[in-house]
């Protein structure tokens, strides 16, 4: 949790950055991210810069997660403690071709865990299957490819993006042991995904814009999952209001609901405040992917509040919040994972700046 106070120190370096690789506008951000429990700790740090030259816009960012969390396993086992860090690394250009349309491509890589219930699901095949030399264990990585082509049909109010993503993941696989071979085998260590999202976005008058967002992603092994999302945003005087909804599924069985809220109230010509809600629901998974240590269904909520500072050129905001994930009861053929899959309370904090010259 020390490690947050890492942004403070970055600040200053942005402040006193006046990077003159291009001519146009640069923006140059950092942020640290927390989510602890009593046994599960994530922190996330990122920097990003954006510069523009004439037409082209590149824009690059440098990530790392950090995980710590015990393991403590149901029926058999040993308790210890996990720490793994992961590593992620973006880069993307657009060009503005005119007023109307502008397209782009992105290149993203990663190596280690993507989430903390992977580690802790690997921890569980290594104990369980590390004693036979079949086993063999992996380190997760990926790689993503994505194009974008974007229509501003009503230039400053209204456009409509179109993206493709391919993916390739390598992941840690699961295991079972096999009774015919009497060895453990692995399943799948490799999976690509096709993604395509719309995006339409419209400013209705001066003081509401809306936001509409369709997707479907094709999976190896798995039903393609179809996804929309609504976003409402509204301003009067100096209260400023976000509401957004959406909805997931999955055949055969798959079904999720989402939800936020925010209000933000800008106190002064360089303070704001905000306060949020969130809401998540899902049915369960209905296939586990390079595991089978499937998930049973899950309510979350989180609430949370911050502070804005912006003067124009450079912005400071700070958010804290109260998450809270409640797991459906476990069945039987997921029972040796209740230790992870078990009803949590999350703190969760933010630190973020970003500064533009």
């Amino acid at each position: 949790m020390k490690n947050i106070s890492y942004i403070v120190l970055l600040c200053p370096s942005l402040l006193a950055a006046e990077i003159s690789w291009f001519s146009g506008l640069q923006q140059a951000d950092v942020s640290a991210e927390l989510l602890s429990s009593d046994d599960i700790e994530v922190q996330s740090y990122r920097v990003a810069y954006l510069g523009t030259e004439g037409p082209w816009t590149i824009d690059a960012s440098l990530g790392l997660n950090r995980y710590s969390l015990d393991y403590v396993p149901v029926l058999f086992g040993t308790n210890t403690n996990l720490q793994e860090n992961a590593y992620n690394a973006n880069l993307g250009l657009t060009r503005k071709w005119n007023d109307h349309w502008q397209s782009g491509v992105t290149l993203g890589f990663y190596e280690g865990f993507s989430e903390y219930r992977s580690i802790w699901i690997a921890e569980f095949y290594r104990q369980f299957f590390g004693s036979f030399p079949e086993y063999a264990s992996t380190d997760p990585s990926g790689a993503a490819f994505g194009a974008s082509t974007t229509w501003n049909y009503l230039p400053g109010t209204g456009l409509a993006e179109f993206s493709l993503r391919l993916a390739r993941d390598h992941i840690a696989p699961g295991w079972e042991f096999n009774p015919e071979l009497g060895v453990p085998t692995a399943g799948n260590d490799e999976l690509n995904s096709l993604t395509g999202i719309l995006r339409i976005e419209q400013a209705l008058n001066g003081w509401l814009k809306t936001e509409l967002a369709l997707s479907a992603r094709s999976l190896t092994d798995r039903e393609t999952r179809y996804s929309v999302r609504n976003s409402w945003a509204a301003a009067a005087g100096p209260v400023g209001i976000r509401l957004t909804g959406g909805y997931t599924e999955e055949a055969p069985a798959f079904d999720a609901f989402y939800g936020s809220a925010l209000i933000e109230w800008n106190i002064s010509a360089k303070w704001n405040v905000f306060v949020g809600y969130r809401a998540y629901n899902d049915s369960g998974e209905i296939e586990a992917t390079g595991f089978n240590a499937q998930a049973p269904g899950l309510d979350s909520t989180e609430i949370f509040a911050g502070v804005l500072w912006d003067r124009g050129d450079l912005s400071v905001s700070g958010t804290v919040g109260y998450l809270e994930t409640d797991y459906a009861e476990l069945s039987e053929d997921n029972r040796f994972f209740g230790n992870l899959y078990r009803d949590r309370d999350w703190l969760t904090l933010r630190l973020a700046a970003s500064y533009s010259f």
